[in-house]
């Protein structure tokens, strides 16, 4: 079973905003923090990866063959 993303959100007296995403595996916490990195319009002042960036997202059975279906031989 997946684990759920929740996403800690902490403004500081300044303005400053610290987003913290948990149970985000790889590139996906960045995913997860886009839209308020968009919706907020400040800019990325820093970025620290978690255990979680480094640990192995889950896989999922997709296969894509290329080709037009037909066979040569």
């Amino acid at each position: 079973m997946a684990k759920k993303e929740e996403l800690e959100i902490t403004i500081a007296p300044d303005g400053t905003v610290n987003v913290m995403v948990k149970c985000g595996p790889g590139m996906k916490c960045v995913e997860l923090t886009k839209f308020l990195e968009e919706s907020l319009g400040g800019e990325v002042l820093d970025r620290q990866f978690t255990g979680d960036y480094y640990a192995e997202t889950e896989k999922t059975g997709v296969t894509v063959e290329a080709g037009d279906g037909t066979s040569k031989g």
